[in-house]
């Protein structure tokens, strides 16, 4: 006896009672030809890579199962003869291949595509000053903020510095660079 897997995929029109039949149906297959089931799984509804017979989603099925060899392709053509599978593939598969036994949970429901989406998050801003739009014209307030800028850039470029955050050595001259070009522009404006 070898190992086989069979993956078979249905239409999408498809309901819970003609899932059950299609598994009930590749289970009587197997015994019918000397097979032995033994693992299943149901994958569920799943959106195919492109459409099959006007179907744009397929509910998988995958059962695994020992069979003979000449048995296993008797039963792959009664699959190709069931009009309910709308593709199959059947390999042959290794012991160690096996599925784990678990139990087979149920196909989970597609997600509705009209869910409200919530809304982000305000802007919680760490400045504990309100900024004065006279300040930030002026040339004078701009060069302050900038300096202002260069000199954390500085503290959080320095390798000195107590930070818990150990920054890999191309970041450190990444930062050591923008605080040099930043203390630039303020001599030149």
């Amino acid at each position: 006896m070898r190992y086989y897997e069979l993956m078979w995929i249905l239409g999408a029109d498809a309901d819970e009672e003609g899932i059950e039949q299609s598994i009930e149906a590749i289970d009587e297959r197997i015994e019918n030809h000397g097979g032995e089931r033994l693992r299943s799984a149901a994958w569920g509804r799943r959106s195919l890579a492109y459409p099959i017979n006007h179907n744009a989603e397929g509910i998988y099925n995958v059962v695994q199962f020992s069979m003979e060899p000449d048995e296993s392709v008797l039963f792959e053509r009664e699959i190709l003869a069931d009009q309910a599978v709308i593709r199959h593939l059947q390999l042959r598969i290794e012991e160690v291949e096996l599925l784990p036994e678990a139990p087979v949970l149920p196909p989970t429901p597609p997600v509705a595509e009209d869910q409200p989406e919530t809304p982000a998050p305000e802007d919680t801003s760490d400045s504990a000053e309100p900024e004065d739009s006279a300040e930030s014209d002026s040339p004078e307030a701009s060069e302050s903020e900038d300096a202002e800028n260069s000199e954390e850039e500085e503290k959080s470029a320095d390798p000195d510095s107590e930070s818990e955050d150990a920054d890999s050595p191309e970041e450190e001259e990444v930062a050591e660079e923008e605080a040099e070009e930043a203390e630039e522009e303020v001599v030149e404006a």
